[in-house]
């Protein structure tokens, strides 16, 4: 009886131990996943929100500018010679501020970047000097090009006046974050208001440093559901863009680019939302990557992204207003014009020394050599909670050129794309502590999954096994009780030889017994 309670209770602790694996097996993911989506909505005094806020890595944008070497041989006709002078190199301090939390679940914020040269690691000082178009007087022209000739002629003796000439030759901190001119001042006199520069001093990087220009974003914190975590539901109150001619161009969708919805597949298509691009930027799946040792995907930009609509049928609304019906196409391969959203002027974004544009564009100029490896754009992400572990957002800027009749000063200038400068920014790794803690992350649920599961299974085993084998020695126990009997009876009758035994109602008579007795 106490043998089979005991087998009974083993029975019992094994099928649970079973049972338990199972639905480690099952849920335990499920349990460590959200705990993980606990720590990832961002909430004051979060360790996650700490970490968004003033990202613990050391960001850096490396500049690279053309040095037109042959300006006169340019304006008669030659191709232009490039000589890519960088890397300017500038160290970041990333850092949102002005926060404003929401009852839906969202936040509002105004990112921030400080820029710090680094001369050590840049190819030469902010004092180098370049030589390159004169950005305003072109865009001053581009903004005549279709104006009557009396108009064109004025332009042109006013920029004589004013000195102006087709190329410039300026310092690199003039070029980067700013320098006074004169026809720059002017416009902003003369130019419609939707078309005014918002700085008094002309720049590539003008009114970027150390300010929030970027704007407010108000972002999905994750409280609600992380599905849309980190997701912009407004820009400047906007959710949609009023540049383009279309609201699927037009709509802010994605990320500022500083953090993602968890979960990341190769399948997934991600998009980060640049207002310097005046569009969401969509990115896929390239490769796998590792990176010291922790295993990730890198995404990036899919190679048509600025194709025009006969190969890529979505950019069909990122036309600029009238481009189809004045000239006939949209563009060029590989260039995206955002004379749009940059006060009328002239420019376009592609990817560095044109990769993956029309050859027509190389074949325009010279000293350029697209590198996929050195000119991509690209994030390697940690896919569980969509951290970028290395990234490298890489853009280059071009002055559109057309010809202008009746300005003298850009006699010679005819329909092309003249690259001014490609920059890049990003991180190269991670800190340390944060690397473990991604690692950390990767590794540990799945080796505490299946330690916990295969251990339960174990244990349930173990336990089966013995509840066997108790079985089976009650079962052979029995086995011998029933048939010693037999075998001693056999041993009788084998000793006794000839005697035979004679049962009936209880009693035997020996028949050697018998023969005995006195005839």
């Amino acid at each position: 009886m106490r043998r089979a309670i005991c087998s009974g209770i083993l029975a019992v602790s094994a099928i649970l131990f079973i049972v338990m694996g199972i639905l480690v097996t099952m849920f335990f993911s499920q349990i460590i996943d959200n705990f993980i989506y606990k720590e990832l909505v961002l909430k004051v005094g979060g360790e996650t929100y700490e970490m968004w806020r003033k990202p613990p890595v050391e960001p850096q944008m490396k500049v690279y500018f053309f040095n037109v070497t042959n300006p006169r041989d340019f304006l008669q006709g030659e191709k232009p010679i490039f000589r890519e002078i960088g890397p300017y190199v500038y160290n970041e301090k990333w850092e949102k501020v002005n926060f404003t939390w929401h009852p839906n679940g969202t936040v509002s914020y105004q990112p921030t970047k400080t820029f710090f040269f680094n001369r050590e690691q840049s190819y030469g000082d902010e004092s180098d000097l370049v030589q390159t178009l004169n950005i305003p007087l072109i865009s001053a022209a581009d903004q005549m090009k279709y104006a009557v000739k009396l108009t064109r002629l004025a332009l042109g003796s006013m920029l004589g006046v004013l000195n102006q000439e087709t190329f410039t030759v300026r310092s690199v901190r003039d070029l980067m974050w700013g320098y006074n001119d004169s026809l720059f001042k002017l416009a902003k006199d003369v130019m419609p208001p939707e078309n005014v520069v918002p700085h008094d001093l002309f720049g590539l990087f003008v009114g970027k440093n150390g300010s929030a220009a970027d704007g407010v974003f108000t972002i999905s914190t994750g409280a609600k559901s992380m599905s849309n975590y980190a997701a912009i539901d407004n820009w400047n109150g906007m959710t949609k863009l009023p540049f383009w001619q279309a609201d699927k161009c037009n709509r802010i969708v994605g990320t500022d680019g500083t953090a993602y919805p968890p979960d990341l597949t190769p399948n997934t298509t991600i998009h980060m939302f640049n207002p310097e691009l005046c569009r969401s930027l969509p990115l896929v799946y390239h490769k796998d990557v590792v990176h010291n040792g922790v295993a990730g995907y890198r995404f990036g930009p899919p190679t048509n992204t600025f194709d025009t609509p006969a190969t890529n049928p979505d950019n069909a609304c990122f036309c600029p207003p009238g481009t189809m019906e004045r000239d006939g196409n949209c563009g060029t391969q590989g260039l995206f014009n955002i004379s749009s959203c940059k006060f009328g002027a002239p420019m376009a974004i592609s990817w560095p020394h044109f990769l993956y544009g029309d050859p027509k564009l190389l074949e325009n100029v010279e000293g350029l050599s697209p590198d996929p490896n050195r000119h991509g754009f690209f994030l390697d992400f940690q896919p569980k909670l969509t951290i970028a572990m290395s990234a490298k957002a890489r853009m280059q800027v071009n002055l559109m050129l057309s010809k202008v009749e009746d300005i003298k000063q850009v006699v010679g200038l005819r329909e092309m794309a003249f690259p001014l400068f490609w920059f890049e920014t990003g991180i190269d790794k991670l800190p340390e502590d944060v690397n473990q803690k991604l690692k950390m992350v990767a590794e540990m649920p799945e080796a505490a999954r299946a330690g916990i599961s295969y251990s339960m299974f174990g244990l349930g085993g173990i336990l089966l096994f013995c509840v066997a084998l108790m079985i089976w020695k009650r079962m052979k126990s029995k086995s011998y009780g029933a048939g010693g009997m037999n075998n001693a009876d056999v041993e009788f009758e084998k000793r006794t030889d000839a005697v035979t035994v004679h049962k009936t109602n209880g009693k035997s008579r020996s028949a050697e017994e018998s023969t005995d007795l006195p005839r």
